[in-house]
């Protein structure tokens, strides 16, 4: 007779669903699950805070696309892990969690004197796809597979399981409780029709000057190739929205970047734009000054969420379905097409324009003479030392900005940035579950000081886990995105100000290894020496704080309009 405990069901059904880690914190609630993962395969990962343990799950999805699970004990523990929730929420990243609760007397309600006692459905409610309690041992599978569903079903994001501790120390026969197989809870991602596929190739067949516009969407179905296949045939140019970078590599032959001046031709003279796995918004610049005309501009947007069409702009032809599908019937019937109307010469006009706009926004950085190092300087010596084939995490407020302007092109799934949510402190312990998930890869995050500030305490998870992650800080002592705003508004600023910290002694002090870089010369030789030593490895950067926060104007301009409108 196979009798188990509640905890094991629960990791059992958890297997099933191909999850190799789980993170969070022990508590005696918890452990009847902590104890049932080794022997199921199944990697508990400790953090010093659980908001941390979502960011981790969301480090391992967007590197490989697996699902991770995390555990939030009850009270306080579970409600750290709302700011990671919420991030998942807005990014897009399924992630199981596990909310454990007191024994059944004195929950649901809680009354004011249960100790760590709260309501915790109603916490997690606005922060979450789904959420539910397990309130009988037999139906944990049952409400497993309802998660699940209600987790992938549109664009994926969190979902909420909430156990009291009899439940999961309950011991019963598991034939009580079959565990289906993964594919038997669930239907096929959504397809496209044949008419809306033809109707869409179609369009772009006879579009004279067609543009395709790439989202995270194509990297998360896994989609790059089939993107590609359109792009060519078609002759278009591309180009990226802000957080999919990595959807499509920057030295593609018909990649634009898609916020400058090669960007804004394309927007604006496109009569056929195919956008995929995208919502368009606001990060995207979707203003009418940057497209044309939306009486004769037709959109084909293609989008695994109906909430995610038409948006912010009028479209010709919705389609729900799986971007890898959608991309492939359309790769299909345009090659059944033969070739396509367009002329190249739109493509080429509009990467001259691209071109000649990067050389004018570059050429301040590459005549910086002062005796600091420029945050673009090392964002090149960075990719220099790990090329294309790494991981790169960014966090930060113009960390970031600097990243997405001078990184390398990288792999499909292989640039994780802060700029859906925007949320700070995601970019160590994501990195962390990066490395996880893809041991064989080099991975490296690029930081702000004030993000690293929030989860720096996971260098010692990453030490203790003993991985070999490099995390590059930009240290300045000020929250510098802010000063601007500031400097031009008030002549002064107020509470940037963070003070020097040496990142690299702290970094020694959780186990890891640590460099201090305060010469540009010195760049190349410290990254080199990271990459090689075995073990996370904490690079301290003393960038100029004044080159900091003089971005590309015109770079610049564009991300205000984000907050205040269109601009002229």
């Amino acid at each position: 007779m196979d009798t188990i405990t509640g905890g094991e069901l629960l990791v059992r059904c958890l297997a099933s669903e191909g999850i190799r880690f789980v993170f969070g914190l022990p508590c005696p609630e918890a452990e009847p699950i902590l104890a049932a993962l080794e022997s199921h395969g199944m990697r508990f990962v400790p953090v010093r805070h659980e908001s941390a343990a979502v960011h981790m799950a969301e480090g391992v999805y967007k590197t490989t696309g697996q699902l991770s699970a995390v555990i939030g004990n009850p009270g306080p523990g579970s409600a750290n892990l709302l700011p990671g929730v919420i991030t998942a929420r807005h990014e897009g990243v399924p992630v199981i969690v596990i909310t454990t609760q007191h024994r059944l007397g004195i929950v649901y309600p809680s009354p004011p004197s249960t100790f760590q006692g709260q309501d915790q459905l109603d916490v997690f409610r606005p922060a979450v796809k789904w959420g539910g309690p397990v309130l009988l041992w037999e139906r944990l599978p049952e409400i497993v597979r309802l998660a699940i569903r209600e987790m992938e079903a549109g664009r994926p994001g969190p979902v909420q399981l909430e156990i009291p501790a009899p439940v999961l120390a309950e011991r019963g026969e598991a034939a009580r409780a079959p565990i289906w197989r993964a594919e038997q809870g669930r239907g096929s991602l959504p397809q496209p029709s044949r008419a809306q596929i033809e109707h869409a190739a179609e369009m772009l067949a006879q579009a004279e000057r067609s543009l395709v516009v790439a989202g995270t969407g194509v990297d998360r179905a896994f989609a790059n190739d089939a993107l590609l296949s359109v792009v060519e045939q078609l002759g278009a140019p591309v180009i990226c929205t802000m957080a999919g970078r990595s959807a499509v590599p920057q030295d593609h032959p018909h990649h634009v970047y898609g916020f400058g001046a090669g960007g804004d031709q394309a927007r604006r003279e496109a009569d056929v734009v195919l956008v995929a796995g995208s919502r368009l918004g606001n990060l995207d610049l979707p203003f009418d000054k940057y497209w044309g005309d939306p009486a004769r501009q037709r959109i084909v947007q293609i989008d695994v969420d109906p909430r995610s069409l038409g948006v912010t702009r009028p479209l010709a032809l919705g389609i729900v379905a799986d971007a890898k599908a959608a991309l492939e019937a359309l790769a299909e019937a345009l090659a059944r097409r033969g070739r396509a109307a367009q002329s190249p010469e739109f493509l080429a006009r509009c990467r001259a324009a691209d071109h000649v706009w990067r050389e004018r926004q570059v050429a301040p950085v590459r005549a910086f003479a002062r005796p600091g190092i420029h945050p673009a300087q090392v964002v090149e010596a960075v990719g220099r030392c790990f090329g294309r084939d790494a991981v790169y995490v960014t966090d930060g407020g113009m960390t970031s900005l600097w990243a997405h302007w001078f990184a390398p092109p990288t792999r499909p799934r292989s640039y994780h940035s802060i700029l859906e949510l925007g949320m700070l402190g995601t970019g160590i312990p994501s990195a962390i579950g990066a490395k996880l998930a893809a041991p064989e890869r080099d991975v490296v995050c690029l930081t702000g000081d004030g993000a690293a500030g929030f989860h720096f305490l996971e260098m010692q998870s990453a030490a203790r886990e003993g991985l070999d992650v490099t995390i590059v800080v930009f240290a300045e002592g000020a929250w510098t995105m802010e000063e601007p705003s500031q400097l031009l508004q008030y002549g002064r600023t107020f509470g940037t100000e963070m003070g020097d910290v040496r990142w690299d002694e702290v970094a020694r002090g959780l186990g890891c290894h640590g460099w201090l870089v305060e010469k540009a010369a010195d760049l190349d030789a410290v990254l080199a020496e990271a990459k090689r030593h075995p073990g996370p490895s904490v690079v301290c950067v003393r960038t100029d704080r004044d080159a900091n926060r003089n971005v590309p104007a015109d770079g610049m301009l564009r991300f205000v309009e984000v907050y205040q409108g269109p601009l002229g």
